[in-house]
């Protein structure tokens, strides 16, 4: 941990720099989950809205055309009342919509599963050649349901289906959407369980897949309840193989953390770790207080990157200050960053692969009729865990355990205490003696 610590903290000052702020959002602007798109030589930005603070209930999605990488036009602020445009769509499409551009043509894509008929999943329209045609679409076909193969949300409302809450980002015919991995419990104070899986939809619809990330949830490997990544823009690289990962991180252990942090991947699937771009602020709900925007741009010999700071109603401190910042990353920089963490290795999957216990499980659950309101989540989540010796073993090494001497970096922590008595690590991997702790 303190290694991976070490190297974010050099990354950061070595990429994002020369912070330019863009736009500025009054009170009572609950603006959010930003994306930028390129299309005919400048730049289209879109934004969810609704009720403040949060865009919710009720969302819409605003779009602004014309704009350049200072996010002006003509001169002026881009971003701007006058300016405005309100997309007519489905609250249940903009709740975390994305747009994007194929082959020259503009598409839409987003929605939320759930009970009723508004909520019919995730949906794609286009083409379309403007953004007039774009705006005025009517309802497009449904791409996946919440009972798609591979899905993960662990919610017991979603009683093993997926809802697609969080925004959603598309590059090169694939789709990433959050993922929910632990049941949302804060009898440890730790929300969350946030994670991100990607859906192969084009030439043809494939499972979901979860995303792993060297050095912070590998592949198979069991949740832990206090890591989040909110959600994940996924860009193609401008000058190294594969693709770009930037995501919203909040870790509650072994130090309760935010950043912004940046990824590289061949295949979209299998990340580097995670380098700390931006640090930011835990808040509430294990979320922290900047969100990257979807979408970079390229001028020149520098690539930038835009992130939303102090989004509203993440932290109460923080409600009128509302940004978007530009940060300017010499392409020189980006490509050696790119070469030193690229490893397009295959990645096996565990023997003891969690994720394919889990889905296993469900499709029995679902075969049998088992539909109860998370009543097959314990049914199914405890037989996946790992042997306890193992997870002790895991524990002891993330947080430095020394048995019957000291808690290491678990010393202030109640969560990881309970769950060391309840596996009775003591007996698995100690001298079979209870040890009496000290800090």
């Amino acid at each position: 941990m303190l290694r991976l610590a070490l190297c974010c903290l050099s990354a950061s000052a070595e990429l994002f720099a020369t912070p330019k702020v863009v736009a500025r959002f009054g009170k009572q602007n609950p603006a959010r989950y930003f994306g930028i798109v390129e299309y005919n030589s400048s730049l289209i930005v879109y934004a969810r809205t609704g009720h403040y603070p949060h865009a919710d209930p009720n969302p819409r999605t605003l779009v602004w055309e014309n704009c350049d990488h200072n996010l002006e036009s003509d001169g002026t602020r881009c971003i701007s009342r006058a300016r405005t445009r309100l997309a007519p769509w489905p609250s249940s499409l903009a709740h975390n919509a994305a747009i994007y551009v194929k082959e020259g043509r503009l598409y839409v894509v987003g929605g939320l599963w759930g009970p009723g008929t508004k909520k019919r999943g995730l949906e794609r329209r286009g083409p379309f050649a403007t953004v007039d045609e774009l705006l005025a679409s009517e309802e497009g076909a449904v791409l996946v349901q919440g009972d798609h193969e591979g899905c993960v949300d662990r919610r017991p409302r979603q009683r093993g289906a997926c809802e697609f809450d969080g925004k959603v980002s598309v590059v090169d015919g694939k789709l990433y959407a959050r993922a929910n991995l632990v049941r949302r419990n804060a009898s440890n104070d730790m929300f969350g369980g946030r994670h991100v899986q990607v859906l192969r939809f084009e030439p043809s619809i494939q499972p979901f897949e979860l995303i792993s990330v060297r050095d912070y949830r590998s592949v198979g490997a069991p949740p832990v309840s206090g890591d989040n990544v909110y959600f994940a823009v996924v860009l193609r690289n401008p000058v190294a193989k594969g693709y770009i990962m930037l995501a919203p991180v909040v870790r509650e252990e072994p130090t309760r953390k935010a950043f912004i942090g940046m990824a590289f991947s061949c295949d979209g699937v299998h990340f580097s770790s995670l380098i700390s771009v931006l640090e930011s602020t835990p808040a509430s709900y294990g979320r922290g207080t900047d969100q990257p925007v979807d979408g970079l741009v390229v001028r020149g010999p520098n690539a930038y990157f835009y992130v939303h700071r102090d989004v509203p109603g993440v932290r109460a401190e923080e409600i009128y200050k509302s940004r978007l910042v530009r940060y300017t990353v010499p392409l020189a920089d980006l490509k050696a960053a790119s070469e030193r963490r690229l490893d397009c290795a295959p990645v096996p999957r565990p023997p003891l692969d969690f994720d394919a216990c889990w889905l296993a499980c469900l499709k029995r659950a679902r075969a049998r009729g088992d539909t109860r309101r998370g009543g097959f989540l314990d049914t199914c989540l405890e037989p996946c865990y790992p042997p306890p010796g193992d997870e002790c073993r895991s524990l002891r090494g993330t947080y430095g355990i020394v048995l019957g001497k000291s808690w290491g970096l678990a010393v202030d922590s109640a969560a990881v205490q309970a769950r060391w008595a309840a596996l009775s690590c003591d007996e698995l991997v100690g001298d079979g003696v209870a040890n009496k702790w000290r800090a």
